[in-house]
């Protein structure tokens, strides 16, 4: 007989099943998946195995010789395949080389088609050599020993057999009917007579006893009192003797309503295990095996047992006519179940002492001492931080979450984990409408862009000629500000609060900047003029690149105003002079860094900045962010001793703590935090996860390389551009020109020429790589966000 099911309720809120360690099965799932990526990189011809072979087949002198044309099999690896991958994709395109031209005495036509297809464009010297060192190494065996070398890795790797293709299916379905009883305990009821009499059919309880089998007898005591007696044994086996036992009547009056309901056999299961729990098994099984002869003999019977009972279930059922609106579980533990106890038991002694009291006219001060309620109290703290500390089913949620709620952040996934589903263990799932397909090479899901968020009512957005006249003089040319502008509209221009401002990218986080540079200048203008010897403003930005377009930015939108921007980086030094009559230095963390380091001479500097701007700040997690965490601690730190003004403003595209960031930077997230997630993009953004299911290194290559021409080809011709990022800048001219090259083989260069504008003709003079990657870029090479797309790929 299988188990009760558990209900979901149950299993949810208690600890009712085994605790199972998951760390220690996700800890041996992962040691099992290691182990078969180990047993599948084996499969085929290996560099372990090539190697093995030459030791046990040569002598120590041979050996040495043929090891150095092994070196040489992998330094022609080396620069074919390149550094960028790893040792691991270096040896397996060495033992491709080697399987290539074991055989071969130069490089034919056939051998530069299958490197051309496996690594795409190479040099040809590199393979030149791996053939040459072959041949060395070929020299000092016989064709049969290289043959059987290869042909024996190759049956290894045909003898295994995919998960799934032994298991043998079966199309044969059986319908059962909706009410037909299923056999117990595996039991086939071959005596069972089928009637067609409609009579029958009308009145199934007065024909059961004629369809019934006489042989089967469902019960040991088939008299009316069936129900008192396996309850008065159940009682007997199990609750005898325990302080809340219920009483027998009340428990078959119970039993008999949820039997005489209309709920399905499944149904009536898991309540009865509820209700009886594991010890009574046999006694779920017995009610539920006689379920119609316990109904219809318990109406039908005269025994003064069950007219008593029946009385009793008419009281117990008129005391419990308010409607039930759902099942409610609650879990205590044995400690808080004995302080109730205790309770209930000195508010009862109470009671009768102050009863007792009142009819003697005294007041026992010895018996209202017997119940402390402040120290129930702290025991019943206690028992609530300790269940805290025990995770229901092994995984730790946090009960207690503090909703607090932001009025400027709009994180719809920490929205998500404040839910009661997600507190209760309901798993995030995938949004609908994503897109699913698996073939023999990868697996795709497309998961589309997310909906825009609605426009609040609060929300209005901010027009130009509204502004003052400066704000009017930097924005010429622009109408209004964008959404997230208009929000953070009020704080940045209006207000001296340190910002922390995370958005997506595109999103117009440099105006807000600008808005905030803005209001440093409003500050110092005196009788309609700017005194430009107070105040200094700094951009650190995290590349020299994207200093000098700040720069270039910052100067067009402040020259109305006659302010001066100026770069200072490692490759643009200011003089003492320049910098004193510069207004806003657009600078590095590193150089910045230097600059407030020096104890004397750029201390006069240092004391006129008045606001900090740090772009990118989500840099304080890499390998630069010691820097940039020292140049806010040494501007805080100036703060609180000179107990001047300096504001500090953070832009970050990507940032998932950004309360702790907000914390350090000295931010109020109430009034100065604002994080825009997704949903904010001018542009909505669908991503594409790519999987290359190979495990060999560099068949994961020239996969990866012919999934990205197919996609770059699909959008290029639906008319889109498109920007191809890859792991390593050396891998840039790599994967360009094994798109030039499927491209040629396939027939669709015609897609990635360029037009014949003065531009072409320009690079076309200049020649080199130059030429090739400008004639890229300017194609067909921009940022996929113009047409709402994004491609990851990765290797499982």
């Amino acid at each position: 007989m299988d188990l009760p099911r558990l209900t979901g309720a149950l299993r949810s809120f208690s600890n009712v099943t085994k605790q199972d360690d998951y760390n220690e099965e996700s800890a041996d799932l992962m040691m099992k998946r290691s182990k078969l990526q180990r047993q599948i990189s084996d499969l085929g011809l290996t560099w372990n195995k090539i190697v093995k072979f030459v030791d046990d087949n040569l002598e120590k002198k041979e050996v040495q010789i043929v090891n150095e044309d092994l070196k040489d099999i992998l330094r022609a690896a080396k620069q074919i395949v390149g550094t960028d991958n790893g040792q691991e994709a270096i040896e397996s395109g060495a033992a491709f080389l080697f399987k290539t031209f074991h055989l071969k005495d130069c490089v034919g036509h056939n051998e530069r088609k299958a490197l051309n297809q496996m690594f795409g464009p190479f040099p040809s010297s590199s393979a030149t050599a791996a053939c040459n060192a072959t041949c060395r190494i070929a020299s000092h065996f016989t064709e049969d020993h290289l043959t059987a070398l290869v042909q024996r890795t190759e049956e290894q790797n045909s003898d295994r057999v995919l998960f799934g293709k032994n298991i043998v299916f079966s199309f044969d379905m059986h319908d059962l009917d909706h009410f037909e009883e299923l056999p117990i305990n595996g039991e086939a009821d071959a005596q069972k007579n089928i009637s067609l009499d409609y009579e029958k059919f009308l009145n199934p309880l007065e024909h059961f006893q004629e369809s019934y089998s006489p042989d089967f007898k469902p019960v040991e005591k088939n008299n009316s009192s069936f129900l008192w007696y396996e309850v008065e044994k159940y009682f007997n086996e199990t609750l005898k003797g325990t302080a809340e036992a219920p009483r027998i009547e009340d428990l078959c009056c119970t039993l008999y309503d949820m039997l005489a309901s209309v709920k399905s056999g499944d149904e009536l299961q898991n309540e009865l295990f509820e209700l009886l729990g594991p010890e009574g098994f046999e006694l779920i099984e017995k009610l539920l095996q006689n379920r119609v002869i316990i109904v219809d003999r318990f109406l039908s019977s005269n025994d003064h047992k069950l007219q008593a009972l029946q009385d009793n279930c008419k009281k117990f059922s008129a005391e419990n006519a308010k409607p039930n609106y759902g099942c409610q579980v609650t879990i205590q533990s044995e400690q808080e179940k004995q302080l109730m106890k205790q309770h209930r038991r000195e508010e009862k002694r109470i009671a009768r002492r102050e009863k007792r009291a009142g009819e003697d006219g005294e007041i026992g001060g010895e018996g209202l001492m017997c119940f402390d309620p402040k120290e129930l109290r702290r025991q019943r703290e206690i028992a609530l931080m300790n269940a805290r500390s025990v995770s229901v089913l092994n995984r730790q949620r946090d009960a207690d979450i503090e909703k607090i709620h932001y009025p400027h952040v709009y994180d719809s996934q920490a929205e998500a984990m404040k839910t009661s589903a997600f507190i209760g263990g309901a798993k995030m799932l995938l949004p609908e409408g994503i897109q699913r397909e698996n073939n023999k090479m990868y697996e795709e899901i497309k998961i589309p862009h997310s909906e825009p968020m609605p426009i609040g009512f609060e929300e209005k957005p901010v027009f130009i000629k509204d502004l003052d006249e400066i704000g009017q003089l930097a924005f010429k040319g622009v109408k209004r500000l964008n959404r997230i502008q208009s929000i953070v509209f009020e704080t940045a221009y209006n207000t001296n609060e340190n910002m922390l401002i995370c958005a997506p990218t595109g999103a117009g986080k440099t105006n807000i900047a600008m808005l905030t540079v803005l209001h440093e200048i409003r500050q110092h203008v005196q009788q309609g003029v700017i005194r430009k010897d107070e105040f200094k403003i700094v951009y650190v930005a995290p590349m020299k690149a994207l200093a000098a377009e700040m720069t270039n930015y910052f100067s067009k939108r402040l020259e109305p105003l006659g302010i001066t921007v100026k770069e200072l980086t490692g490759d643009m030094q200011l003089s003492k002079g320049e910098i004193l009559r510069t207004q806003m230095l657009v600078t590095t963390p590193e150089k910045w860094d230097v600059v407030t380091r020096k104890s004397v001479g750029d201390v006069a500097l240092s004391q006129l900045v008045k606001l900090l701007i740090l772009d990118e700040v989500h840099l304080l997690h890499e390998d630069r962010g010691p820097v940039l965490e020292s140049l806010v601690a040494r501007t805080l730190r100036q703060v609180e001793s000179t107990q001047s003004m300096i504001r500090i403003l953070g832009l970050s595209a990507t940032l998932p703590n950004y309360l702790d960031v907000a914390t350090f930077l000295h931010v109020n997230p109430y009034i100065g935090l604002f994080y825009f997630d997704g949903r904010f993009r001018p542009v909505p953004l669908g991503q594409t996860f790519l999987g290359i299911k190979t495990t060999n290194k560099v068949q994961q290559l020239n996969n990866m390389d012919e999934v990205c021409y197919e996609n770059v080809l699909k959008q290029i011709t639906a008319g889109h551009q498109v920007m191809v990022f890859v792991h390593a800048r050396n891998a840039t001219v790599r994967t360009a020109m094994a798109l030039r090259e499927k491209a040629k083989n396939n027939g669709h260069i015609c897609y990635f020429l360029p037009n014949q504008g003065p531009e072409y003709g320009h690079a076309e003079k200049q020649g080199g790589w130059e030429s090739a990657l400008l004639c890229l870029h300017r194609l067909k090479t921009r940022s996929m966000i113009s047409s709402n797309t994004c491609i990851t790929t990765k290797f499982n």
